[in-house]
């Protein structure tokens, strides 16, 4: 009888631990996406079949803990680890409007490069206490937990049961269950998913969930179907004008905004140009964040949705993979493609990525001088208009430029406006008065850029087309019910142009953009670009063979190309232009180097070594320590002169290893390289008698 009671107690005791804490669990991390402990505890009843699926993805893998001696001391870390992700999760809701996903794992770089611009000093230390706090918690668990002696073949033959069954019941649900099934079928966008079918269910999607899922009859006469549906047309340009896309970070028409009323317009001069121009509204795949994904659809044509949940094609397979874009399609025209941006050039991985998109130079802050802070922290737009009209004059041919702004981004809170600042809050959403004031002001600074830009570019009197457009709303807690069109989802966008263009209002999706532009210049290139331009938007073929013609090209056998992907990585140039040494000349401060494309993130170094030195300009730099040249045999001669001029490859680290020749890298302020010269050897500059040697 006692061992009876002994072995029910056991029993609850189990029942208790694998299945009591999942339920609390789900209980507090829904209740921290969501914000609200009522809503978190209503979403059992509410949505049953999905709670107790997301237990269920809980209870599977704490029941790991099963099959180990430590066995408290693993259950306890696995539902720590979930606890902490909700915690995350709701953090990071407090910033931007995205859930947390497995995709941020890949971001880390990123998030840490503009952590500054959401945290304070306090903040971050709070963060690295509760860190070492976690630590020091895991090691004394650790410690004194409980530990088997050995795992009875027994336990373990039960242990394995109760797993099967957890898999089973999750398999039934999944297939039963129509509210499951629905993440899969009627997925639109991460915010809402998160909040129907729960964080845990759709952060292990975001885990399993990449790429793009091979269509169901995929197969070389699928992709030719799909083709054969485009007609056999060449571009007919007359005279090919310079493309411009703008990338307007968290911009959109404050107008459409019921519950916000200002002193005066916020965009006087994007307001114009949609009196004027062709203009329309645009639904991106994100809101709050995710601004590389509204990048990806407009320079691919691809739809982000097709990929795995929150996945950003950026961090996944275009780090591998070229791929057909707006600049490859120009490219066959004969344009020269850049990037200009100001901000990090290593954010989202954009100085690998944009290898495999087809640019060929990017310009970013670390290339750019005369950079100016807004509050937060983040580069003033202005700076845009001096470097985009740079790459327009960087060729002889026309020309494709994106340009990325930062200006307007998060976060908005904590940042004092100055009284006589141009717009002022007359009513605004209750308890972000402050935040709208600072955003609105931020905006009106990005539609004076835009004001200079059009008349720089109306200056030129080259043939020009300019594309704005918003790549999502900002993280300021918008209610759809607030916006005119209801739509958390679409932006505006409006497209300049000095040939003629006709004045048509049409509403588009981000992928469409620039198929819609080419075609309204002319210009029929591409796979994907024609299939847009050619077809009945809207409708499930549409997108059922948009999806086939992704698949095929990035995951498939390139059956549209007879097997071979066209489309290769290009050697992508860091700034418009190249960084250039012409010469040192000694003076009173030590050496002065002379040369182009300096810029205040330059590290110079010679025989390998790096010296202490001064930015001065774009074309000087100040040597603030003596020289020392180092003789050397004719051999060694031969071979340097060989590497400098080019006639011989070498590596970064060959450039560094060559004898008394002086080299200029561009780097992070962590110290990655991100561009740097060809040497300049000693010999070469005024420098060459001080070592009393023979150049001849």
């Amino acid at each position: 009888m006692e061992n009876e009671k002994i072995g029910l107690g056991k029993i609850i005791q189990y029942g208790l631990r694998y299945a009591g804490v999942p339920v609390l669990l789900v209980i507090i991390i829904e209740a921290l996406n969501r914000k609200s402990l009522v809503s978190g505890l209503t979403y059992m009843f509410e949505r049953p079949s999905l709670f107790v699926f997301n237990t269920l993805i809980i209870m599977l893998t704490i029941s790991a803990a099963l099959f180990f001696k430590r066995e408290i001391f693993v259950f306890c870390t696995i539902s720590a680890i979930w606890l902490i992700f909700g915690i995350v999760n709701f953090v990071i809701l407090q910033f931007r409007v995205t859930p947390f996903s497995a995709v941020d794992f890949t971001l880390i770089q990123s998030a840490i490069s503009v952590s500054g611009h959401y945290l304070n000093a306090l903040n971050i230390a709070m963060i690295l206490v509760a860190v070492i706090l976690l630590f020091v918690l895991i090691i004394c668990l650790y410690r004194k937990a409980p530990k088997h002696s050995h795992l009875t073949q027994k336990k373990l033959i039960s242990s394995g049961i109760l797993v099967l069954l957890i898999v089973f019941a999750l398999s039934f649900i999944q297939k039963n269950s129509n509210s499951v099934q629905a993440l899969e079928t009627n997925y639109t966008n991460i915010s809402e998913a998160y909040e129907n079918y729960g964080f845990v269910y759709c952060f292990t999607n975001s885990i399993i969930d990449t790429g793009i899922g091979q269509p169901e009859d995929y197969s070389e006469e699928s992709v030719k179907e799909v083709l054969d549906t485009l007609p056999d047309q060449k571009s007919d340009v007359k005279t090919k004008p310079n493309i411009i896309f703008i990338q307007l970070e968290s911009f959109f028409d404050v107008d459409t905004l019921t519950t916000l009323s200002l002193s005066q317009d916020a965009l006087p001069n994007f307001h114009a140009l949609q009196e004027n121009y062709s203009t329309g509204l645009i639904t991106v795949p994100t809101v709050g964040a995710g601004t590389v994904n509204t990048e990806f659809e407009v320079l691919t044509g691809m739809s982000q949705k097709d990929f795995g949940t929150s996945e950003y094609p950026y961090k996944t397979i275009l780090r591998s993979t070229a791929t057909e874009s707006i600049c490859y399609n120009l490219k066959n025209l004969g344009y020269k493609t850049h990037c200009v941006h100001n901000n990090e050039g290593t954010f989202y991985g954009r100085n690998k990525v944009f290898e495999n998109l087809g640019f060929d130079s990017f310009t970013f802050m670390e290339f750019m001088n005369g950079l100016e802070d807004n509050p937060n922290g983040w580069k003033k737009d202005d700076i845009l208009v001096e470097e985009i009209i740079k790459t327009l004059d960087s060729t002889d041919g026309v020309d494709f430029t994106l340009g990325i702004t930062v200006q307007s981004h998060g976060k908005y809170a904590g940042f004092e406006v100055d009284e006589d600042a141009p717009i002022q809050i007359r009513e605004a959403p209750e308890g972000k008065e402050d935040s709208w004031l600072y955003y609105i002001n931020q905006l009106y600074e990005v539609d004076q850029m835009i004001g200079d830009l059009v008349a720089a570019l109306e200056e030129r009197e080259e043939e020009t087309v300019l594309v704005l457009y918003g790549d999502h709303l900002p993280s300021l807690d918008i209610q759809k019910e607030e916006l005119t069109d209801s739509n958390l989802y679409q932006t505006q966008y409006v497209i300049w142009d000095n040939i003629g263009l006709e004045r048509e209002e049409k509403n588009l999706t981000s992928y469409q953009l620039s198929a819609e532009v080419l075609s309204r210049i002319g210009i029929y290139e591409g796979n994907i670009t024609k299939y847009h331009q050619n077809s009945k938007r809207g409708t499930k073929t549409y997108h059922e063979n948009l999806r086939t013609l992704e698949y095929d090209m990035l995951y498939g056998e390139n059956y549209a190309f007879e097997g071979e992907n066209p489309y290769e990585p290009t050697q992508l140039q860091m700034g418009t232009e190249p960084i250039t040494l012409t010469d040192v000349e000694k003076n009173e401060q030590g050496y002065l180097l002379e040369g182009s494309g300096f810029t205040p993130y330059a590290h110079l170094y010679f025989q390998g070594e790096e010296l202490s030195i001064e930015w001065v300009d774009e074309e000087h730099i100040q040597i603030l320590e003596e020289l020392v040249y180092e003789t050397q045999d004719e051999e060694d001669t031969e071979e340097q002169e060989k590497q400098s001029t080019g006639e011989e490859e070498s590596s970064e680290e060959d450039k560094l290893d060559i004898p008394n020749a002086f080299l200029v890298q561009i780097q992070t302020d962590g110290g990655t390289v991100l561009g740097e010269s060809d040497v300049l050897l000693w010999k070469d500059t005024s420098l060459k008698e001080e070592a009393g040697t023979d150049t001849q």
